[in-house]
């Protein structure tokens, strides 16, 4: 029955944003536009996908790879700049743009390191990664407190010019970009 109702809408349609919504009439689900089809794709297939990340209605930058959403680029909105603090006012930044909806927080440095491609420098990131607009003249705080592994003075962070991971004290100033769970 489906396919008919598929032939019917085909034939019937001129314009592209007719046929959606005789799609959705219809009961089925309709990609948001630049959305990857990820059926039959491999997972490194999808995380070099040029198309991985995309901007959503919100501003916000979703990541089809990590299904999680990044906080938008530094140079979208000057109220939402890319914040260069300590570790911990960094985690509160983060934590502040949470809602009844979304958690927020700082990401992991395997979701950070995911945007990296070791055979470049400056920047050190996969073609997809360029639309966040990272900045490369110092690091990224990661989630990753070391007070568990006994250095209570210690966060990691990652490098996007070289793709360097590594610890510092949670005083010094770095970068922040928060990431958002998505539904």
């Amino acid at each position: 029955m489906k396919q008919k109702q598929v032939e019917r809408i085909l034939e019937d349609s001129i314009d592209i944003e007719g046929m959606a919504k005789d799609f959705i009439a219809a009961g089925f689900t309709v990609p948001p536009k630049n959305r990857i089809v990820t059926v039959g794709v491999s997972g490194r297939e999808l995380m070099l996908n040029p198309k991985r990340l995309y901007v959503l209605p919100d501003g916000w930058i979703r990541d089809e790879y990590l299904s999680h959403h990044w906080n938008k680029a530094f140079d979208v909105a000057p109220d939402n700049l890319e914040k260069h603090i300590p570790w911990q006012p960094g985690r509160d930044h983060a934590a502040s743009l949470s809602d009844k909806t979304h958690l927020v927080r700082l990401p992991s440095r395997f979701e950070i390191l995911s945007w990296v491609d070791l055979g470049k420098f400056n920047p050190a990131i996969i073609e997809a990664a360029k639309i966040l607009n990272l900045k490369t003249d110092d690091w990224y705080w990661t989630e990753e407190d070391l007070t568990v592994a006994g250095y209570p003075a210690g966060a990691r962070f990652v490098s996007i010019k070289n793709g360097g991971a590594d610890s510092y004290d949670k005083d010094y100033n770095n970068y922040v970009r928060p990431v958002r769970l998505s539904q």
